[in-house]
């Protein structure tokens, strides 16, 4: 313990100016920086991850940001709102594709261009900018391919402004920025390399620091040099809850869990008492009201697939002969469709995932649901129930009021019957009698 009882009144306020500097240092020393990971798509949950923690490691003292990134894209205010964060990062961001065999596309792309340095490791990939829609799929193109319709041009026009305004603030290439959202050029590491699209390759985090070591970067109109021969990494992982609303948080798992809930629900109120459709439906149905609750979903894709469910069970119960099928096949396929619609990839549902989900939802329903409902209707064959309809032979000759014993499966039964019966006659089970316990019988044709 410091005893500062003895020093004259300067002095003391010296000393306790250098205890306060201290323990209200920042949690960084100049050789730390933050390593942040993009795995996955771009969506809300991702970008409150990445700018709180932009953010953070800024408030913590990083002398820099490296933002690994693996990702096919997502949706276009999410990646506005990590630009930004990166924009306005007062420690300089690196965005390294990594590991090997990842992509910076779409979404990434941009992301990579506005970072204060870009990086890359052998065998990943980058670009693919183009704003893309399933709907965009309907609109007529002009001769040089590009989109007729007004709102398509507006959105790629911004797109293309976008992309290059971020190219020219890291003086990085302009036309190649602009071919990647126009004609969806996607270019490899080298490519990328030689084009001036990234900074350098670099194979691995080892030989990124060794190469970012010494390197002026600009920051909000300053020069900063970074110093990285000796930096370690402090990670800013996602939390639990994020993670678990991060894996849902996918257009593709949101269509899946639609789809779950509305035919498990719909087959527990079609037939009460299955239990497991019923837990399994609403399971699923509060994991997609989780989901969309940071995913802009469109109602009208939504009525459309249970539209589509709701034919699919009338097919079951009429004879349409095929009309309801190619009805809840249409509204299906249209209503995945139009239930998100980003113009970026990974921020809607690709036709191969719609159409795969709408096969096993057929199969589901005209397979495993039709033999389910088959069995439910089919005629009881245990119990007390179970005996109707079954025959046997008369054991005994049946005396004036009609009574007598008879072998049904296997059973001694007494019985009653309207006709004179003899013993050996054959005799078929009409009714139970519960409160007796004996079988209502006839003579058998």
């Amino acid at each position: 313990m410091i005893n500062i009882k003895g020093y004259n009144p300067m002095k003391r306020l010296l000393l306790l100016s250098l205890l306060l500097a201290l323990f209200s240092a920042p949690l960084f020393a100049k050789e730390r920086y933050a390593l942040l990971k993009l795995e996955g798509s771009v969506n809300p949950i991702m970008s409150e991850y990445l700018v709180d923690s932009i953010e953070k490691a800024n408030r913590d003292g990083a002398a820099c940001i490296v933002l690994l990134v693996d990702t096919p894209g997502g949706l276009v205010d999410s990646m506005r709102e990590i630009i930004k964060a990166i924009m306005s990062s007062e420690a300089p961001v690196v965005a390294f594709t990594y590991p090997k065999g990842a992509q910076a596309a779409s979404a990434g792309g941009y992301i990579m261009l506005s970072a204060h340095v870009a990086a890359m490791a052998p065998g990943t990939e980058i670009g693919a900018m183009h704003p893309v829609s399933p709907m965009l799929d309907f609109i007529p193109r002009e001769k040089d391919g590009g989109p007729a319709d007004v709102m398509a041009k507006k959105v790629l026009n911004d797109m293309v402004a976008y992309a290059k305004s971020l190219a020219q603030k890291r003086n990085r290439n302009t036309a190649w920025a602009e071919r990647a959202v126009r004609n969806a050029v996607s270019s490899t590491y080298l490519e990328a390399a030689r084009q001036n699209v990234i900074d350098f390759i670099a194979e691995d985090m080892d030989d990124l620091m060794k190469k970012l070591d010494g390197r002026r970067v600009a920051v909000n109109g300053k020069a900063v040099t970074l110093r990285t021969a000796s930096w370690t990494a402090v990670e800013y992982p996602m939390h639990w809850k994020q993670r678990l609303v991060n894996f849902f948080a996918d257009p593709q798992m949101v269509l899946i869990l639609l789809v779950l809930a509305v035919a498990g629900i719909g087959i527990e109120f079609k037939s009460p008492g299955l239990i497991v459709p019923g837990v399994l439906g609403a399971v699923a149905l509060f994991l997609f009201f989780l989901a969309v609750r940071i995913l802009p979903v469109n109602a009208a894709g939504i009525v459309l697939i249970i539209l589509a469910i709701a034919l699919f069970i009338l097919e079951l119960k009429i004879a349409s002969y095929g009309l309801l099928t190619i009805g809840g096949i249409a509204s299906f396929v249209f209503g995945s469709m139009i239930l998100f619609d980003s113009p970026l990839p990974g921020g809607s549902i690709p036709m191969s995932t719609i159409i795969a989900t709408a096969l096993v939802l057929l199969g589901f329903f005209f397979i495993v649901v039709r033999a389910v409902l088959r069995v439910h209707r089919g005629k009881v064959t245990t119990g007390r129930e179970g005996l109707v309809g079954m025959t046997g032979p008369a054991l005994t000759d049946f005396d004036a009021q009609g009574r007598g014993k008879v072998r049904v499966y296997g059973e001694i039964w007494d019985a009653e019957s309207g006709e004179p019966l003899s013993k050996g006659d054959e005799i078929v089970v009409a009714g139970v009698d519960q409160e007796k316990m004996v079988l209502k019988v006839n003579r058998s044709a």
